[in-house]
């Protein structure tokens, strides 16, 4: 799917359906992943992610599967991947991520964040 796209046709693919392409981001190789993690980041911090709920808690399993099974893919973008963390999680209601339906995801994105920091 992200085969030769530039990080702004990724955002742009992002900005469509987060849902259909966070799952790319979960099982394709190190570079690749921290290629287009980078568009991914951007859309969430946009004001085009307000009311993605489904990105924003998708977007966590990605980073949880990713330090789960390859978490060295993560090392060398860790510092970038905190502050976008904190940035999500600075104005997190924008979302309208339920408690309801989606769980804790501020908590899981705040476990993510003390990995990341070991």
């Amino acid at each position: 799917m992200f085969l030769g796209k530039t990080p702004a046709e990724a955002e742009v693919m992002f900005s469509e359906n987060f849902l259909f392409y966070q799952e790319d981001l979960t099982y394709m190789r190190a570079p690749a992943f921290r290629f287009y993690l980078m568009p991914a980041i951007s859309y969430l911090l946009s004001d085009s992610a307000n009311g993605d709920s489904d990105a924003v808690s998708t977007f966590c399993h990605v980073l949880e599967s990713r330090l789960q099974y390859d978490s060295e893919a993560l090392t060398p973008i860790a510092s970038v991947v905190v502050d976008a963390i904190e940035k999500i999680l600075s104005n997190f209601d924008r979302f309208g991520c339920r408690l309801k339906i989606y769980g804790d995801v501020p908590s899981r994105y705040k476990a993510v964040v003390g990995r990341l920091v070991e």
